[in-house]
């Protein structure tokens, strides 16, 4: 009977860590991959999943020349021209790891 309320908090804690929306995280990505470890992040109350990706033309949307994600507060999916460069900033919550740069651009919503 003494172990309740301890096994009731390990409950509690297990399902705030299973509802935690879990993020890719690449500070560089080139060349179809991450120059670096790819790490995982776990966003933060008023964060979301973000997915930069950077075209120059001619470009196909679903291999950028380069990307980089994470956790990203108050993230604002957008897409702008800078000179010859296509940028698309995307932000996502849908689902883990919405924002690996493996999932083709047709799949975002």
């Amino acid at each position: 009977m003494g172990n309740e309320p301890k096994l009731g908090i390990i409950l509690l804690l297990c399902m705030q860590t299973a509802l935690a929306l879990l993020c890719r995280e690449c500070t560089s990505y080139l060349h179809q991959k991450c120059l670096h470890e790819m790490k995982t992040c776990t966003a933060k109350d008023g964060e979301s999943c973000l997915t930069v990706r950077v075209w120059n033309i001619p470009y196909s949307e679903e291999v950028p020349n380069e990307a980089y994600s994470r956790c990203q507060k108050n993230c604002t999916t957008d897409e702008y021209y800078y000179g010859d460069y296509t940028v698309m900033i995307k932000c996502c919550e849908a689902y883990d790891f919405c924002n690996d740069l493996l999932v083709p651009i047709s799949e975002w919503s």
